[in-house]
């Protein structure tokens, strides 16, 4: 190997000829020192080139660095051009106008350079600088793009770009300002939170707050609420009290109830799961999306975290206590006059919606305490006929059972241990009250009896809390009785019956999307239904865009508010977001070789595939047979005589492909036997494409 040369580079060139040979082909380091110029060699202001040996330590390779010297003052050559930044990340979607791209720091880097793409149109540049985040500004509704590279003296890199998100900003409702006595009344709502009893609970909390004439939602997870107080349905959160809270006829009671109950169940379906983990899907939900706010609400997050492709058995156990339960008396017309005569108007839309966002659609009128706690055992079921399932499921219901009860668990046996790693059971647990750290930080094979035991009896009434709320619609003022309800209050009843169609679409497709991910299909067209879906559920649950809530069959997407301009959205996903189908494909093949005389070998070679129907296809490799076991192929030889020398067969699945070949040469010999023969059944096994209607719900 060459040895490398350093330079220092002044500007008169004076060459020493002991360092014309400071590179050789020896393989040996040089040893020797080369002279340096003496102090009248080098002149002030001139440049000099010395050649010299590389250090022994360093290759003869342009990593060799070259070093560039004024008298006293050195300089190290251009650094590399930088490397990509790793990732980029920013909201999938954004309910406001403003949000922060950030991205990861890049080898070599000095400067990035940040573009904007608006609705799949020309890339424009927005940032330029030392940072590692920009915040955007004042993005109106349309489907953006973000990218980002690194730059040095040398140039600049690759980009790295991110997915698109949808902007689509929340309407702004200046309550405040258009009804000053809400001042008054969040006063009044905080004496009464402050002398009565709150109920802790997983609900998402929308807050008013005055700030430049405008009313803003902040979200609050694991929150207090009141009886008395409103909840917005569609939202899926809690609203403000509006109720006459000073009227000494508003009592709360309470009656004792200590009530347990146990149950293991084994979910037959999404909705089912659903209604196993206490999840009401007619109210705010969102899968898929992990920045959006909808995804907070603590039965919304059991929900979405157990959603997952068709092959995923579940069991839910379920426990729950009840320690006592707490009601609202309250007198015929319990709203607070100022709504009545300053915000009620009947047939009004806008005042419908006004009271709507302040006070939701009903309110809590009771409330039952307690804790419950949820064990989801689930495993992957693809490499089991539906039977096996069956009965996997079945076996793993009684193993449970032996572990616990509605009184708590106990040791989990080494045979039930043996069972959950064979299939690779995982658990999860969730918990509404209770102390949570027992069950939702980590649960294992050998010790979810004892957690279980741990959380039954550490509950108390220091930790309840609501797992149970009733709720009212408001009662309807005696000066409009004349009017049908809905003439007063906003009614929800159809948007939160196209936002429950919407929701069921939404959880179809997250199983397909889950399925494809499982095995490496691309997401894009997934993560483009999960936006729009988005859109067109905030159409049904804004109060101010009920008129573009639609039917999934009447549903276009709106142009500039999205990645599909136009398009009805239920046959795009349709076509766009397939179903996976089972596929196995099997063939028999039989060659035969005939030597044609005495004394000449006959040689033939074949090439045999088995392929799946379409190259959309993937191979399923939790499937397979003998060989092929967790390869996705079966291989039974019947008969193999290949007498001759150079006969051999293989078969093997290349990376990429959709199909087993087989490869094999048949050699009779020169003079004894005359023929020679291959007899197999190959098969391959797939998941592929199937173009498939979501279901809408009735």
């Amino acid at each position: 190997m060459r040895r490398g040369k350093k330079a220092v580079s002044l500007m008169l060139q004076v060459l020493l000829p002991a360092a014309l040979g400071a590179c050789s082909s020896s393989e040996e380091p040089l040893k020797q020192e080369t002279p340096r110029p003496t102090a009248d060699q080098i002149l002030p202001g001139v440049r000099t080139t010395i050649i010299e040996p590389c250090p022994i330590d360093q290759p003869c390779e342009p990593e060799c660095p070259i070093y560039m010297a004024m008298v006293g003052m050195c300089e190290e050559p251009p650094p590399p051009v930088p490397d990509t930044p790793y990732n980029i990340s920013y909201p999938s979607y954004s309910r406001s106008p403003s949000f922060t791209v950030s991205w990861s720091y890049a080898s070599y880097g000095e400067t990035y350079e940040l573009e904007e793409q608006v609705n799949q149109g020309a890339w424009q540049p927005i940032y330029q600088g030392y940072g590692t985040s920009y915040t955007v500004s004042g993005r109106s509704p349309a489907a953006y793009n973000y990218r980002v590279r690194s730059c040095n003296v040398s140039g600049c890199g690759y980009y790295q770009t991110g997915i698109a998100t949808v902007v689509n900003p929340a309407p702004v409702i200046d309550l405040y300002g258009q009804y000053p006595f809400l001042y008054s009344h969040d006063q009044q709502n905080a004496q009464y939170a402050a002398a009565t009893q709150s109920f802790q609970t997983g609900f998402r909390q929308s807050v008013g707050i005055a700030s430049e004439g405008s009313f803003h939602a902040l979200d609050v997870v694991d929150g207090k609420f009141y009886l008395g107080q409103g909840y917005n349905l569609l939202k899926d959160e809690l609203s403000q009290i509006c109720l006459d809270t000073a009227n000494p006829n508003f009592q709360v009671v309470s009656n004792p109830m200590y009530e347990r109950s146990f149950s293991v169940e084994r979910s037959t379906s999404v909705s089912h799961l659903a209604q196993l983990l206490d999840v009401e899907l007619n109210g705010g939900l969102s899968l898929g999306l992990k920045n959006f706010t909808l995804d907070l609400s603590g039965s919304k997050k059991r929900l979405s975290e157990q959603v997952s492709d068709t092959y995923q058995e579940k069991l839910v156990v379920r426990w729950e206590y009840k320690l006592d339960h707490w009601t609202l008396n309250t007198v015929a017309e319990p709203l607070r006059q100022d709504f009545v005569t300053s915000m009620l108007i009947p047939n009004n839309s806008n005042a419908r919606a006004n009271f709507r966002e302040r006070c939701g659609d009903k309110y809590i009128h009771a409330v039952t305490r307690g804790a419950r706690l949820y064990m989801v055992f689930s495993f992957d079921t693809k490499k089991y006929t539906s039977t096996e399932r069956e009965q996997k499921a079945a076996t793993l219901k009684l193993k449970i059972q032996e572990v616990l009860n509605i009184n708590g668990g106990g040791s989990v046996s080494s045979d039930t241990q043996q069972f959950l790693a064979q299939n690779n059971v995982v658990i999860k647990g969730y918990a509404v009250g209770g102390d949570k750290s027992t069950v939702e930080v980590s649960l294992s094979h050998a010790d979810f009896g004892t957690k279980f035991q741990q959380f039954v009896n550490g509950v108390n009434s220091s930790n309840v809390a609501a797992i149970q709320p009733s709720m009212s619609h408001y009662p309807q003022p005696s000066q409009f009785l004349n009017y049908n309800y809905f003439q007063i209050f906003a009614d929800y009843r159809t948007p939160a019956e196209q936002l429950r169609r919407w929701h069921a679409i939404d959880l179809e497709r997250e199983q397909r999307c889950k399925l494809q991910e499982s095995y490496g299909l691309n997401q894009a067209n997934c993560r483009m239904a999960v936006a729009e879906l988005v859109t067109a559920k905030l159409r049904c649950i804004e109060t101010l865009s009920w008129s573009q809530c639609q039917h999934p069959l009447s549903y276009y997407t709106g142009v500039g508010t999205g990645g599909l301009p136009s398009t009805l959205l239920y046959n795009w996903m349709g076509q766009n977001i397939s179903d996976l189908e089972r596929k196995a494909v099997s063939q028999y093949f039989d060659h035969h070789v005939l030597r044609s005389s005495w004394g000449n070998k006959k040689c033939q070679s074949f090439t045999d595939d088995t392929c799946l129907p379409s190259s959309s296809c993937v191979v399923d490799t939790t499937q397979g047979e003998n060989d092929g076991i967790g390869k996705g192929f079966s291989y039974i030889t019947h008969e193999w005589d290949g007498p001759g020398s150079g006969s051999y067969n293989n078969h093997y699945i290349s990376a990429g492909s959709t199909c087993i070949r087989t490869q094999s040469t048949l050699c009779t010999t020169q003079f004894g036997d005359s023929t020679a023969d291959f007899k197999f059944t190959q098969g391959i096994f797939g998941q592929c494409p199937a173009t498939r209607a979501f279901a809408i719900v009735n």
